[in-house]
């Protein structure tokens, strides 16, 4: 997992939009710590997950990303804007809107991206991403041979699948 690693003025305004979307759509009850966007993100597969933290206690609220609304926009652009020949792009993503001392008029952003371990499923998942949906990013997202994790390769060869070749 590595935070954010900011290479344009364009990625910076994608996060912010999402950062913004997150806050008026699942924010709107004042007194929220933190809100947290997980991204799960392969092939056709898009599943997102609110995770609210209030005080103690953290909640968990799926987000419907059925046509072509904001957020299957926003997070599907953030993805293809850190796309790069070595690295491919992310698998999964947290964005993190966190308020620290009640400056609700600034609050911090962070985005944190994982290249490399197995996603979790948010907690509403129905069923696993499908191998045919892991080939498919592997497929558009090309990487170097040897940045293609151990375990994702084990799950195509599971289901009959070669990995596309670069």
């Amino acid at each position: 997992m590595r935070t954010d690693r900011l290479q344009s003025p364009r990625q910076r305004k994608t996060i912010d939009r999402l950062a913004r979307w997150l806050t008026r759509a699942h924010g709107a009850d004042p007194g929220w710590d933190a809100l947290v966007l997980d991204v799960l993100s392969v092939g056709q597969d898009l599943r997102l997950q609110v995770r609210e933290v209030r005080g103690g206690t953290t909640s968990h609220h799926p987000v419907d990303v059925a046509g072509r609304g904001a957020p299957r926009r926003l997070v599907r652009a953030l993805q293809d804007d850190y796309a790069d020949l070595v690295d491919g792009t992310w698998l999964s993503a947290t964005l993190l809107v966190t308020v620290s001392e009640r400056r609700w008029a600034r609050p911090g952003v962070e985005l944190v991206l994982n290249y490399a371990d197995e996603p979790r499923l948010p907690a509403h998942a129905p069923h696993p991403v499908a191998a045919e949906d892991w080939r498919r990013h592997l497929a558009r997202y090309r990487r170097m041979d040897r940045k293609i994790p151990g375990w994702l390769r084990q799950r195509l060869a599971e289901a009959g699948l070669d990995v596309p070749e670069r």
